[in-house]
């Protein structure tokens, strides 16, 4: 049996190539073909798949000081949409205040770049809105979650605390231009480009509503099996091989395949994953409704 190697860009007539022309093309049929690297999926036409052609498109990493990204990356670097909590050291051009910050949201060659969310652990500060290379700016939402921690600390659950402290929230947010991590009050101009901080109300809530399309479509990629964000501790003896692509369902998952492969095995009876699949059903739906409408 012919094994194709994934070093060899350019193989034997009437088998894969690894050119790049050939991206998007789905399976390439070709009677000479024997067998696939099946430790790659590339070419994939699974109907799942985010990218007909080539499946393996995203990645999950951890760092040594203690950063993980989840998403879709070009070459190598986060870029498109992801999930980065960072560490110890600053990162996608935030220069971070304490562990565990979390930037969700878009990428652009690895930087923190478009409509994304910040959460800053260490003051509880929350921020929607734009970034520039990794710093707030343009039109955005801020507000503070003290309030709401101090009360879960007390004993309360997270709804009552949240129905006693979300007036206080609302009234301490603020919300309009932001220039290099900086809130610019109404009247302040900035010299070198000559634009203003104001951000009109109507211009903010556009903001917040296209960032929340993006924030449901880049939260898919958490909790995913096989990735090394899931299965760190796998990783302290051997070398883990992640398979992040829509075209193996793991022990308990294969419900998941879509078509008569999915409907032979059973949902497995759990309340919590029930209630998690209603979950990111009513999110898939909330992102097919965006680019379908109904007439």
């Amino acid at each position: 049996m012919e094994i194709i190697n994934e070093n060899d860009y350019e193989l034997a007539q009437g088998v894969f190539y690894r050119d790049p022309r050939w991206v998007g093309k789905g399976v390439i049929k070709s009677k000479d073909i024997n067998n696939i690297d099946n430790n790659t999926f590339i070419y994939s036409n699974h109907p799942l798949s985010p990218f007909k052609g080539e499946s393996f498109k995203w990645n999950s990493w951890n760092f040594d000081d203690g950063s993980t990204y989840e998403g879709l990356t070009l070459e190598n670097t986060p870029h498109g949409k992801g999930i980065v909590t960072l560490g110890l050291i600053s990162n996608c051009g935030i220069n971070i205040k304490s562990k565990n910050e979390r930037y969700e949201g878009e990428f652009y060659s690895g930087f923190a770049h478009g409509l994304g969310s910040l959460y800053e652990p260490k003051t509880f500060d929350m921020y929607f809105g734009e970034f520039t290379f990794g710093r707030k700016q343009g039109c955005g939402l801020k507000f503070n979650l003290d309030s709401f921690f101090r009360l879960i600390n007390s004993g309360l659950s997270v709804k009552n605390a949240w129905l006693l402290s979300k007036n206080e929230i609302k009234k301490r947010a603020i919300y309009g231009y932001f220039h290099d991590n900086i809130f610019l009050s109404e009247n302040i101009q900035i010299k070198y480009p000559k634009i203003y901080k104001y951000c009109n109300i109507e211009e903010i809530r556009g903001v917040l509503c296209e960032l929340k399309n993006i924030l449901v479509k880049t939260r898919m990629f958490q909790f995913k099996p096989d990735t090394l964000i899931f299965n760190k501790k796998n990783l302290d003896e051997y070398t883990f091989l992640t398979l992040q692509d829509p075209l193996r369902y793991p022990f308990c998952t294969e419900f998941l395949a879509p078509g008569p492969v999915g409907q032979c095995y059973s949902i497995p009876n759990d309340s919590k994953m029930i209630k998690e699949m209603f979950k990111i059903a009513k999110n898939y739906n909330f992102i097919y409704n965006q680019y379908n409408l109904s007439l």
